[in-house]
């Protein structure tokens, strides 16, 4: 029996550790805990500093604040900018694969379709329906983890791919079969990105280093609104803070997460076949 690659290693263990303690949050949870903990650190600082320096301190250490918040400003969002080209463009490759998938489903399908065997014909766009089926509704969770070694998916994959080239190498004069073991090969190939993409993530040291520039800029805002008698807009740049970390987790890993790839070309081609 013949296999086809199904993609790359698996990912390592510190990746889904931070998938279930970060990017799996739902985001409403990720941006209610961003901004109490901005929030907090705003309010802390200023509150302790109002407690503990004299009126000459805080109205010096509020200037000296001033000065840094457009430098841990600008520094936070280059970061989160940054971060989120990197993420988006992950995405955007996965959901280019998956849409590569469908297509080349497709033509599997009309391929095996066109073909004078038609009991061969309907066994391969019934494997091929089963294994995009598997896709969509079995393989999301892994997806999502960037566990792509041992994928739900694997044997009906398998199958597929050996009934195509039993069914083709009957056929071997028939221009259709070829068509068939091509599409079969590009259906492999968009399969191999899917599970590449599925492996990406920001490195650890980039998410901690956005968490920690925004620490340090919620503690300067709080130190700039040391006069201030309702600093509304303190809390305000808490909430954007937060939704801003949020956004970079959510798209963090490409399958999972609020935003990520979308399965439903899958669902469309395996509903046409």
């Amino acid at each position: 029996m013949r296999h086809w690659d199904r993609g790359l290693p698996d990912a390592g263990d510190g990746r889904d550790l931070r998938v279930r303690t970060l990017s799996a949050l739902p985001p409403w949870l990720i941006i209610a805990i961003g901004f109490v903990l901005f929030a907090a650190v705003s309010a802390g600082c200023r509150f302790a500093l109002n407690r503990g320096a004299s009126p000459e301190r805080s109205a010096h250490l509020e200037e000296y604040a001033g000065k840094l918040l457009g430098v841990f400003g600008a520094t936070f969002a280059f970061l989160v900018g940054f971060s989120i080209t990197i993420t988006w463009s992950a995405v955007s490759a996965g959901q280019d694969a998956v849409d590569l998938q469908a297509s080349s489903a497709q033509q599997l399908s009309w391929a095996a379709s066109a073909i004078p065997d038609q009991a061969g014909a309907d066994e391969v766009n019934d494997n091929l329906r089963e294994y995009l089926n598997t896709v969509v509704n079995k393989d999301g969770p892994a997806l999502a983890e960037g566990t792509v070694s041992g994928l739900p998916s694997a044997e009906t994959f398998d199958k597929l791919q050996n009934s195509v080239h039993r069914v083709a190498s009957a056929g071997n004069a028939d221009p259709a079969a070829s068509g068939m073991v091509s599409a079969a090969a590009s259906l492999t190939a968009a399969q191999s990105k899917v599970t590449a993409v599925a492996q990406r993530s920001l490195p650890a040291i980039l998410v901690a280093l956005i968490l920690l520039s925004g620490l340090l800029l919620a503690a300067t805002v709080g130190m700039s609104a040391l006069t201030v008698e309702r600093p509304h807009l303190m809390y305000a740049w808490a909430f954007l803070a937060a939704v801003s970390l949020a956004v970079v987790l959510m798209i963090d890993f490409p399958f999972g997460g609020g935003i990520g790839v979308n399965l439903g070309p899958l669902s469309v081609a395996a509903g046409s076949i």
